[in-house]
């Protein structure tokens, strides 16, 4: 069972958490991209840095809001340059995210839950079952983290959780690392073992991330001795699932290149 979840401070990258506190208060929404941009590239900033907002509003976010709800507790670097990030969160459980460097580019690897329910059994973070959702503003930090160290160009959802069975905070995490953060969708890979109906749920709403499927076996059979929950996901309707995606994919970058 999903463990509900109550933050305080909350997370200012948290995509409900900010406009909602800006309605309630009278202030305009439009003042989160302003508030979310400017700490987003400046991760030292404090409230009283941001410009272009009210200074009524400065105030009030230090009382509701940390710019960094998350701390990390651990960094370990490896010889070939990855950076690994172990992140304690208000309640104590603790995530990881990866930063792998390659020439050219920096790789962030994101977690989205803490455990997961899908139960692989080849897998650590499986055996745990299924403990929180991240919310947005806790994936979100994991990039202003990682930035801090080395400048990321590309995300990857293959850290603890199914991303697509935290879709909605998944989803706004996306579109923030790209409106917020400035990363091309192409450069964003959602990791999956198969969750059918959010493969095409993610084919509408952001055609152009990547999908990894962790397929693990070739066969239906063999597949759901080690990932028990892919009896609900057959084979055939994945396959099928993950070509419409790469079509829609194909379609919409064509539209966005006329």
């Amino acid at each position: 069972m999903v463990k509900k979840r109550s933050l305080s401070p909350l997370p200012v990258f948290d995509q409900q958490a900010l406009p909602a506190f800006l309605r309630q208060h009278d202030f305009k929404e439009l003042h989160a991209l302003t508030i979310w941009r400017h700490l987003a590239q400046h991760p030292e900033a404090s409230f009283s840095d941001i410009p272009g907002i009210p200074k009524s509003l400065r105030a009030l976010l230090s009382d509701r809001f940390a710019h960094f709800s998350t701390s990390v507790t651990t960094e370990q670097r490896s010889t070939d340059g990855t950076v690994k990030l172990l992140l304690k969160l208000q309640d104590g459980h603790e995530i990881e995210a990866v930063i792998m460097r390659h020439k050219g580019r920096n790789t962030l690897c994101v977690s989205s839950q803490v455990g997961c329910q899908m139960g692989c059994t080849f897998c650590a973070t499986g055996t745990l079952g299924i403990i929180a959702d991240l919310c947005s503003g806790e994936i979100l930090e994991q990039l202003a983290h990682a930035n801090r160290v080395a400048p990321i160009r590309n995300v990857v959802f293959m850290g603890m959780g199914e991303p697509l069975n935290n879709y909605d905070v998944v989803l706004a995490a996306i579109r923030a690392m790209t409106k917020v953060f400035g990363l091309a969708p192409k450069y964003i890979t959602l990791s999956t073992v198969g969750v059918i109906h959010r493969i095409r749920q993610l084919s509408k709403d952001a055609p152009l991330v990547r999908l990894a499927l962790s397929l693990h076996a070739p066969t239906q059979q063999m597949r759901s001795e080690i990932v028990p929950t892919s009896t609900a996901y057959p084979l055939d309707k994945l396959m099928a699932a993950i070509d419409d995606h790469l079509a829609m994919k194909y379609v919409v970058g064509r539209l966005l290149m006329v």
